[in-house]
């Protein structure tokens, strides 16, 4: 692994623990062990660092979607107090993108699009495409319902009921 991979890596950990709205290049720097001016270096800018970093997570992310094999399993591995932090940094840049939309849009409509043809490679039918975001908007506002009430049951069953009816 180069250190410019390593960099991203340690980065991404940082990001879950800390979040990203009161990031500063010098304690993530220190936290992964080298400086901010290196940090630019390898990266070129805060915002390239960011982007990447982001990327990573979706990564991360959907290779869950793809070992759980079905939405439901996934659902179970979001919903999961260990895997939290995934799903709280992207709800935390998606609120950002609505704040600051210059800084943080164009990670918002690259990953949405993303998920959307993630899904949609998935599916079968020919509105695979209009699934594929109504799944996406409806995982996203029950893992949110769920985040704030912590009404892990009725969210469940809700996704369950959901995924039943565009079966």
């Amino acid at each position: 692994m180069t250190r410019r991979e390593e960099l991203l890596e340690a980065t991404v950990d940082y990001l879950l623990r800390h979040g990203i709205a009161n990031l500063s290049l010098r304690p993530l720097a220190a936290a992964t062990g080298t400086k901010a001016r290196l940090l630019i270096y390898h990266f070129g800018s805060r915002q390239q660092l960011l982007a990447e970093a982001m990327e990573r997570v979706r990564q991360r992310v959907q290779e869950h979607v793809v070992e759980s094999g079905d939405l439901m399993k996934f659902w179970k591995w979001a919903t999961e107090k260990k895997n939290q932090p995934y799903l709280r940094l992207i709800f935390e840049v998606q609120g950002l993108a609505m704040q600051k939309p210059k800084e943080y849009g164009a990670y918002l409509r690259g990953t949405l699009e993303r998920w959307i043809d993630f899904l949609e490679q998935r599916l079968k039918g020919r509105e695979r495409r209009l699934v594929a975001s109504l799944i996406v908007a409806t995982f996203d506002g029950l893992l949110l319902d769920y985040y704030v009430t912590g009404d892990l049951d009725r969210t469940t069953r809700s996704f369950r009921r959901f995924l039943k009816e565009i079966a």
